[in-house]
């Protein structure tokens, strides 16, 4: 049965709904995709009323003029300095070389700046890539510019101890990378990279330019993406063969136990692209491409050993629901409007789940065993669980809700623990629910087979008379061995108390 939530904990991570200036640049393309529609349809009408040598000529100045308009470049960058509040051409030059304390205080003032300006709008400014020589040469300090290479060298250098509170940074750093097809180099000062970055790593920036004029140029970016040459896991290989940046994916474990924010947005989104579209085919033909076996709990009792990691676990489906996405830019991320969150459980063992009472609660720690909420989305549903909607996937707009129960063994991402509330952590004064966060690549049904009921039932009779007869058994012989019964049971059955504060 499909019904409108009423109390449903669902959550989308759309982006901002502000109009900004990424936002006018994409109405900008529609306008030019919908003027060049329009062309097109006078084109021929136009060839249709005129001579071909005629027609022909103006239909090619006609084509150059509107590609012109609609497809044109710049051929020069253009300075970022006004988004860097308090930087002129002159202080940015200033931050470089760093010689001493002054000068790391002022390349970590510029890196704050960077880093809180729009990705998006540097990225409108910047006419192409370093690697473009003719580009390269026409630059000067406060240029945007995008960079991209394979780190050759990492250094580090602190922050002034009277500015890490402030800036929120302790340490930065300088990759000195080397430019694809070139045998120049170019140094890229950043934040810290979240993640075992190495030689041969490949990194990529919308950066502004520090100092164009020496032989290795000089740049400052606010965050790097970063493509490990050799990832951690399988899960990390996976994700970067499809062009996730690992360095938001390393971020977002800093995150583990709060709630869903903007922050996660990139990094959600690029993974769950990443399921969607997976190329499981093995990196050597020689070693098969296999998930990780888990149990729902370890994500629990250890999260920082599985973040981003390919796992494959057993759940149980309680609730489906269909999130809409409204922002175009995510939209085209995922190549759909919408995704779903699958509220599961996870069979949780002999394990007790301790959940810390909510702030301002009394009383003793909220225990929780048998099973544990899972979080699952994707971005489509197996045909199994279609099925049971009326295959209509919940609808063609807005959210709405299907309570159903089906076992499932699925293949997916560990993206964090995440915090929600949930009805049972309210009625027990618990605060927010803290439970994993996985985006399932593939599904698999559990059930048995519909076909198989006559022989469950044969087999259920059978199944009978021997329990009758096992509990006979059983009767003569704990009143031999009550005593020893009674302590191996209890040493079988004792639990391992997990804490989530």
């Amino acid at each position: 049965m499909i019904a409108t939530p009423r109390r449903t904990t669902r959550w989308c991570l759309a982006g901002p709904r502000h109009v900004d200036v990424a936002t006018l640049a994409r109405a900008w393309m529609m306008l030019r995709i919908h003027l060049l529609a329009k062309v097109a349809t006078f084109l021929g009408q136009f060839t249709s009323y005129h001579d071909p040598p005629i027609a022909s000529n103006a239909l090619l100045i006609i084509a150059l003029l509107v590609c012109g308009v609609c497809f044109g470049r710049r051929a020069t960058a253009e300075s970022a300095i006004d988004l860097l509040s308090g930087f002129d051409a002159a202080r940015i030059g200033g931050c470089f070389p760093v010689s001493d304390s002054e000068v790391a205080g002022e390349m970590s003032r510029l890196l704050y700046r960077l880093r809180k300006a729009d990705q998006d709008v540097l990225a409108l400014r910047s006419p192409g890539s370093i690697s473009d020589q003719t580009l390269a040469a026409g630059l000067t300090t406060g240029d945007a510019v995008e960079v991209e290479g394979t780190i050759t060298a990492v250094r580090q250098y602190d922050v002034p101890e009277s500015l890490t509170e402030f800036l929120d940074l302790k340490t930065f750093q300088e990759l000195v990378l080397a430019l694809p097809g070139s045998e120049d180099s170019i140094s890229v000062f950043s934040p810290p990279l979240v993640g075992k970055i190495s030689q041969g790593d490949r990194v990529k920036a919308m950066a502004v330019v520090i100092d164009a004029s020496s032989a290795e140029q000089v740049f400052a970016a606010g965050r790097v993406a970063w493509f490990p040459s050799m990832a951690e896991s399988v899960g990390w290989k996976l994700l970067a063969r499809q062009g996730v940046d690992l360095s938001r994916i390393a971020e977002a474990a800093s995150r583990n136990r709060r709630s869903l924010e903007s922050a996660d947005g990139d990094a959600f989104y690029s993974m769950l692209s990443a399921a969607k579209n997976l190329d499981t085919e093995p990196f050597d033909p020689a070693v098969p491409l296999t998930p990780l076996t888990i149990q729902p709990v370890a994500l629990l009792q250890s999260p920082q050993d599985y973040h981003g990691q390919w796992i494959r676990m057993n759940a149980s489906t309680v609730r489906i629901t269909r999130v809409s996405v409204t922002d175009p830019a995510r939209q085209e991320q995922l190549g759909q409007d919408h995704y779903f969150q699958i509220d599961a459980s996870g069979d949780l063992g002999n394990t007790i789940i301790q959940l810390a009472r909510g702030e301002g609660e009394t009383g003793d720690p909220i225990l929780i065993s048998g099973t544990y909420p899972v979080t699952l989305v994707a971005a489509t549903l197996p045909s199994f669980l279609s099925e049971q909607l009326g295959g209509n996937e919940l609808g063609d707009q807005g959210a709405v809700v299907a309570m159903v129960s089906h076992p499932v063994a699925i293949d997916g991402f560990f993206y964090r623990l995440w915090s929600y509330k949930n009805e049972f952590m309210t009625r027990e004064g618990g605060g927010k629910q803290v439970g994993p966060l996985v985006v399932v690549s593939a599904w698999q049904s559990t059930a048995p087979p519909a076909g198989e009921d006559g022989g469950v039932q044969v087999i259920g009779y059978a199944l009978a008379v021997a329990i009758v007869a096992a509990i006979v058994a059983t009767i003569w012989w704990t009143r031999r061995n009550a005593k020893e019964d009674a302590e191996v049971r209890e040493n079988a059955y004792e639990s391992v108390k997990i804490d989530l504060e």
